[in-house]
Parts: structure tokens; sequence; C-alpha cells
């Protein structure tokens, strides 16, 4: 058992508290800060006291998350987990703490055993009267700086006004000035239209990699963000196939590199803020659409062709130093980047020459005659296709992950979804990889 103990430290960031977590008497430690960069000045004069509780909440999650290593539990992977946190309401948040374990334990793989205490001291003080601006917020929507984002984020510009991306950042994938660099862009083609950017940072020391936690911070910010304004629903825009991400094979059931839009995981997260009394809907309007699909149909074609490849959406970018082309943004060769490929290459094959990629899966620069692991994203990949599952066996994948509603419109997605794959890896692979899927 990994007991983690939060102690409310003296020191400010942004008028916000820092934390100190603190496993089994200081196995592992860390300081959980949060910087939220214009939020409170320019956006919001108070937060609330429950909108910090899921700030914080939500916040503490990802930096256990990352502080315990997985390598410690006793199966190498799922750990048992028991924290105490600290919350406004602690009546109202034990309501919820079943659907928040279920929850997290689906989302982590782990066994979370969360209670909760009366919060000593607030979690933010305000030090200085500022005047904050009218942003005039009517919808939220998440913005990675992936594509899946970007694509949703301009649909939603295209038919919305008054707008507010809701970004995080902790030193892994995209970034500040990558994110403001496609924001920019953004606003520079729809120059008419409120268009407004919130970015927190939060971090904490890092001791383990697969950060599978950050899942529930992404929607935490928004949720913040929308009790603050009033908003009752957020966009969280992410295609069918990474959202319900079957595994690949046997030995990755329980790694699945994400599961931040899984049906299950957000009616479980859903229901927890059903019980805390937080009325916001959590909506992905591309959950029946492939990664391909939500370029195809996206409502200004010009912006996101020229944006498409500024996007990133790689599971490998803090490996650049060992990739071909080192100074690219994504590998080529992960999952998250054989899918995003695939999905240009349906929107126009002229866009992926291979080149904007640490490794192009069509030039033969991944070796299989050797232990270097990039193959293995590519061999699992091609084992899951070679299996040639149909409706009938997709809907028992899904049914093996978790309940989930619209079995059939995900099963022809997910149909469609591999296809779309399948294609892109035999129109543009090296003869090795064609080679694997036959």
């Amino acid at each position: 058992m990994f007991n983690v103990k939060i102690v409310l430290k003296k020191k400010r960031r942004s008028n916000l508290l820092d934390l100190n977590l603190i496993v089994n008497d200081g196995t592992h430690r860390t300081i959980l800060k949060i910087y939220p960069h214009k939020c409170f000045d320019e956006f919001i004069s108070m937060p609330t006291f429950s909108s910090l509780d899921v700030l914080y909440f939500t916040s503490i999650i990802y930096a256990i998350d990352k502080l315990i290593p997985r390598k410690e539990a006793d199966d190498n992977w799922s750990r048992d987990i028991e924290v105490d946190i600290p919350v406004t309401n602690v009546a109202l948040w034990e309501n919820a703490k079943k659907d928040l374990q279920d929850a997290l334990n689906f989302l982590t793989s782990d066994n979370w055993n969360i209670s909760f205490s009366q919060l000593k001291r607030e979690y933010f003080k305000r030090e200085k009267n500022v005047l904050p601006i009218n942003a005039n917020i009517e919808q939220i929507c998440l913005f990675s700086g992936g594509l899946d984002s970007l694509a949703g984020a301009i649909d939603l510009i295209h038919n919305h006004d008054n707008v507010l991306l809701v970004s995080h950042t902790d030193g892994h994938a995209a970034n500040y000035p990558h994110q403001t660099d496609l924001i920019d862009s953004i606003k520079n083609e729809y120059k008419l239209k409120n268009i407004k950017h919130s970015y927190l940072k939060v971090e904490a020391d890092t001791f383990e990699d697969s950060t599978r936690g950050r899942s529930i911070l992404f929607h935490g910010l928004a949720v913040f963000h929308a009790m603050n304004f009033g908003i009752k629903k957020i966009i969280a825009p992410e295609n069918g196939v990474i959202s319900i991400n079957i595994p690949l094979n046997p030995s990755r059931s329980c790694s699945n590199s994400t599961k931040t839009m899984h049906p299950y995981f957000i009616k479980k997260l859903q229901d927890a803020l059903y019980k805390l009394n937080i009325f916001v809907e959590i909506e992905n309007p591309c959950l029946f659409q492939t990664k391909g699909e939500m370029l195809v149909q996206n409502q200004n074609q010009n912006l996101i062709r020229e944006l498409a490849n500024k996007t990133i959406s790689c599971s490998h970018a803090t490996l650049r130093m060992n990739w071909t082309r080192t100074d690219k943004n994504n590998c080529g060769y992960c999952i998250p980047c054989s899918i995003r490929r695939a999905a240009i290459h349906k929107l126009d094959s002229t866009l992926d020459d291979g080149l904007e990629y640490g490794y192009d899966i069509g030039r033969d620069e991944i070796s299989f005659n050797t232990k270097n692991e990039t193959k293995l994203d590519i061999l699992a990949l091609s084992y899951f296709l070679n299996q040639k599952l149909d409706l009938n066996k997709l809907k028992r994948e899904i049914k093996l992950m978790a309940k989930v509603d619209n079995i059939d419109d995900i099963a022809n997605m997910l149909e469609r979804g591999y296809e779309e794959i399948k294609k892109y890896l035999n129109d543009k692979g090296s003869d090795n990889i064609q080679r694997l899927l036959h």
C-alpha cells in the first residue's frame, strides 16, 4: 500500500497554495505547484470554493500518478494507493467517492482508496484587487495542441463565438509556445471572434513515466473554468479509435496509452460531478468519428490543412534524441503517430511525405532485426490489424474493457478506423512493414 500524506505549505504561486505530497513517510516526495496564467486577473475575479476543490483534487491525482513508480507495485503495474484529500465540503465529496474511485481505477489501472478531510486553509487567496476583464465566455473546449483538439476547436469556433480554449502543460508533448502558435493562427483566421486561451501549468516531480492520471486533470481544468463562468458544457474532442483504445495485444490490456475520453470513464466522472452538485456536461462530439473523418469533415478545410502538420500527437516526444530527425515533434511510429498519419493521409496524401517525423516508416528507418524498441509499436499494430476483427469480434473487445452505450455505432466506427490505418500502412509503409500486414 502506498500511503500519500498531503501537507499544505505556506508558499503561494499566483495566489494558489502549494502542496507537499509525501509517500510512505518520505519514500518519494514532491511539491505540487499550480501556475495559472491570466485566469485570476483576466478571466475570473474570484474562483468559488467548490471550483478550487475540483482544481486541487484533479491536480493531486495527477501528481500522485507521477510520484509513485509502478515498478514498486507487487505486479510492477497496478498500485494500491491510499490518500486523504482536503476539501471544503467533506460530506459532498464522500457522497461522490465511489464514482471517483471507479473512474480512477479504470483510468489508471490502480486501486484507489480515497478519503476526504476538512480543508483548514484556503487554497486561494487574493492578495491584491485586480479588476477582471469581461471575458464574455460562452463555450469551453479542451486544447492540448494535438490534432484532435485542433480539429475540434476549429469546428467549435467556426460555429460559435466567445470560446475559451483550456490547456495544460507539464514539459511533455505539446508546450505553451506550441499551443499559442496554433491558437494565434486560429485567431488570425477568425479575427472577428472572441477567442481566449487559459493556460495552467500543473507540475510535480516525476518518478513514473506512464502518467495516466493526467487525463482527469484535463477535465478538472475545464470544469474549474466552467463552474466559474456558469457554463453547463465543456467540449473535449477526441476521435473514437483513441477514445475506445482497444488493447492491440494481450500484454497491453492494462497499459493503454490513454482512456481520457473512454465513455465508461466519462460516465463515472460525470456521475461524480452530479453528486458534487456540479452540473457540467462533458461532451465528445467526435466519439463516432475516426481521426481521418474528423479532418475530412472539418468545417475549415484550408485551415486544417495548413495546421495539421504543426500539431503534436506523439506518445514518445521525450525520446527525440534517439530519432533520425531529432528536430521534429512527432516520432512517426508510435500508435498515436500511426493513427495521426493515417488521418492526414486520408485528408490529403500529399501532406505526409514522412520527413515531418522522427522516423519515416516508408524509408526503412525502423529496423526489425535489432532489439531497438521502436519496432514494438509497429509490431503490435500489425498483429492487431492482421486479426481482421469483424463487427461481432469488435463488440466483444469493447465489452471486455467496460460496458458502453451505442456499441453498434462504436464498433462500426472502429472498423472504419482500422481500415483507415491499414490503407495508410499499405500505401506509405516500406516493403518490410507491408509484409507484416499479410
